[in-house]
């Protein structure tokens, strides 16, 4: 009993902050130890407080689990969690968000949450559960027309992978990277028509979508090649589909700097076209003047024919 009631503490306060319990050395917690000794049990030796027995340990546990109307992950909780986590599934399949939505679950129901490893375990479990579904859905959809199109993008075309290829992004808005871009909307189109009604009717969400599509950025093309063709499939039908509306989102950006570039190079041509004739205009004015003092010349005799100062005046001004 006189290393009981340390441990206990120790117990108490390892579940208070984690809501867990943990299997340690005394050498491990020494220093957690010790301090519970100064506040609690002043003038007790360290060296005197030993590891409690299991069962000592376990009684503790099932003392804490009453004190905070908690219980243990029992079978029954780890099936219920995983069922749980299939609908999750539904929503993303990413390890960490399905893994923290768990977690939430068990500290909602005020269950101790098991071993990492289970976790884990059910965790594999239901991504690859969820992935197994919706690839089934996927090959008793696919046409052969689609499925020739998905596997031609991990064959090699003149000695470079056309999945290598479509996947590249334009540098900029010249000429050659957005032809380029069209040419690569040309290939996604069917796989990303079809993959907009089928993500829907599989019940894919868009978060999910986004991941199976980021796989393909991830994975090389030696990992694509060796993975299961109906999951290779799925991320590359994936990847289609956002890269399809991604590549809207460039040729569209592409218009609208273009439309803006066109605007500004004739802003900028009709202000020199607006200069160019104000100051052909301001010489023609100073002609103009010019040629109005002809009429009062006193140099010009009154019987000169019209054609000479005609002449004269064409001299000053443009007769055009």
């Amino acid at each position: 009993m006189r290393s009981a009631a340390p441990h206990f503490i120790l117990q108490l306060g390892y579940f208070k902050a984690k809501r867990q319990f943990f299997l340690h050395t005394q050498e491990e917690v020494r220093d957690d130890l010790q301090y519970i000794l100064e506040q609690h049990f002043p003038g007790r030796d360290l060296a005197n407080v030993t590891t409690p027995f299991r069962h000592t340990r376990l009684h503790q546990q099932r003392r804490i689990l009453h004190l905070y109307d908690y219980r243990l992950c029992d079978a029954v909780a780890r099936e219920e969690l995983e069922q749980k986590a299939r609908r999750y599934a539904r929503l993303s399949t990413q390890p960490l968000y399905l893994l923290r939505e768990m977690l939430q679950q068990l500290a909602v129901q005020r269950i101790v949450a098991p071993a990492y490893t289970v976790l884990q375990d059910m965790v594999g479990r239901v991504i690859t559960g969820e992935l197994g579904r919706v690839t089934q859905l996927l090959e008793t959809a696919l046409t052969p027309d689609l499925r020739q199109g998905i596997n031609a993008l991990l064959e090699a075309e003149e000695g470079l992978y056309r999945i290598r290829t479509v996947k590249r992004e334009p540098r900029d808005f010249s000429y050659k990277q957005l032809h380029q871009e069209v040419g690569r909307r040309k290939v996604f189109e069917p796989l990303a028509a079809f993959a907009k009604t089928f993500l829907a009717t599989a019940g894919i969400s868009q978060e999910s979508g986004k991941y199976y599509a980021a796989l393909v950025k991830y994975y090389t093309v030696y990992k694509l090649q060796r993975l299961p063709p109906p999951a290779a499939r799925l991320y590359l039908l994936c990847f289609a589909f956002y890269r399809f509306r991604q590549i809207n989102d460039n040729l569209i950006e592409a218009f609208l700097h273009w439309v803006d570039h066109y605007e500004e190079m004739a802003k900028l041509a009709s202000e020199q076209a607006m200069r160019q004739g104000l100051s052909e205009a301001e010489e023609n004015l100073r002609a103009a003047g010019q040629v109005l003092t002809l009429f009062v010349d006193p140099s010009i005799p009154a019987d000169t024919p019209f054609a000479q100062v005609q002449a004269k005046a064409f001299a000053l001004l443009d007769p055009r």
